[in-house]
């Protein structure tokens, strides 16, 4: 069983969750009854509780993700491997969370990084052909590192296939990683990340050299500037800034509509509620997360236009946009008749309130989050 907790700078966290670890620190597992606390202290004990180092041995084992013990050499590549996470951590949260003082000492860590998967023996992860336990731990932290480099300092790192990298063994092993479904299916998009690092870390710090890619990220510009980047069409790669997630079947845009659709339409009810906050009041009391108000307070009177006007939406990622421009102009035509301007304006804003909080993975994978964001964006313009 899984319950899923949100962190303090999201909302206030349930009285049953902290009766079991006072601190409030996330994650916690309970494993055959035991309580643990720590990260690590759970995937070790994960690992020694469901691995079996024998082939064919205990069905409800797994794969080990550690060396085994009697492999002395590996066991301390392993060591030294997951002391080099450590530092790279470090190294990323002291650029991201400062100046450009710290740019120099997170190229030198990263470059170690990169040296290690460069001399990885018989295949991409960092301990050769097989994923391990070293390739868990580095997961999290290279990827919100590939997100916040470039929207905060402009420095990538992750790059559309093709193109040239000072960093080609860390690429690849991406690559290598998005080709196992325990990673893709917890695998964020950067404009997640970028809004939700500076919560959780009590800010970041942007440079010059980050702008226009926060822009792009962001949705308002593309790269060369010339038009939205979350606009229709879009562009592959965000303009060469974040890769397309090709391994979602095969970068199909129709199956990425066909996502969208299905998932604004499951909780429909509850989605249109959302997006009317947008033009409701903000809740008290507020949290840190600029785009989390929890306690937000809709406004009714929104609703069944937002719904009418996300069911054209739907419909126009399923049969494509040129069959409803007429349908928009009619029903923006009703919507001042019955409302006025205000409430059109209000629709709008709804409209836009729940483009701006579309999050990946929590509400769809990206292929799917992007191509809500650009419909969003081109029923809106077309309101305008």
């Amino acid at each position: 069983k899984v319950e899923k907790i949100n962190m303090r700078c999201y909302g206030e966290k349930p009285a049953s969750f902290n009766r079991l670890q006072p601190s409030g620190a996330i994650p916690v597992a309970i494993i055959d009854g035991k309580v643990y606390n720590q990260s690590n202290d759970i995937i070790y004990t994960l690992e020694s509780t469901f691995s079996t180092p024998a082939a064919g041995g205990d069905p409800d084992k797994h794969k080990p993700l550690l060396p085994p013990q009697d492999d002395t050499e590996l066991c301390m590549t392993a060591s030294r491997l997951l002391k080099l996470e450590r530092t790279l951590f470090s190294a990323w949260m002291y650029w991201l969370t400062g100046s450009e003082r710290s740019k120099g000492n997170f190229i030198n860590v990263l470059q170690e990084v990169e040296k290690e998967l460069t001399s990885s023996k018989g295949g991409d992860f960092f301990l050769g052909p097989d994923v391990s336990l070293v390739d868990f731990m580095f997961a999290p932290f290279l990827e919100r590192t590939a997100a916040s480099m470039m929207f905060f300092k402009g420095y990538q790192i992750r790059v559309a296939k093709g193109a040239k990298t000072e960093y080609p063994a860390i690429n690849k092993w991406f690559d290598a990683m998005e080709t196992l479904s325990s990673y893709t299916l917890t695998k964020s998009d950067y404009y997640t990340h970028s809004w939700d690092l500076p919560p959780q870390l009590g800010g970041c710090i942007s440079e010059k050299d980050g702008e226009p890619y926060e822009r792009a990220i962001n949705g308002e510009k593309s790269i060369d500037g010339l038009r939205g980047s979350w606009e229709l069409p879009l562009e592959r790669d965000l303009g060469g800034i974040e890769p397309d997630w090709d391994w979602v079947h095969g970068g199909d845009e129709h199956f990425a509509n066909r996502e969208a659709v299905e998932r604004l339409s499951f909780n429909s009810h509850n989605i249109v509620a959302f997006a009317a906050r947008g033009a409701g009041s903000r809740g008290m009391p507020g949290y840190m997360a600029p785009l989390s108000d929890p306690n937000a307070k809709p406004n009714d009177g929104v609703k069944g236009s937002v719904d009418v006007c996300l069911r054209i939406v739907s419909l126009a990622m399923l049969n494509g946009t040129e069959k409803y421009s007429d349908d928009i102009k009619i029903i923006v035509n009703v919507l001042k008749e019955e409302g006025g301007s205000e409430h059109v304006e209000n629709v709008i804003a709804s409209l836009a309130y729940l483009r701006d909080r579309v999050g990946v993975p929590r509400d769809m994978r990206l292929p799917a989050a992007r191509t809500l964001r650009a419909h969003l964006n081109w029923f809106i313009e077309k309101m305008l």
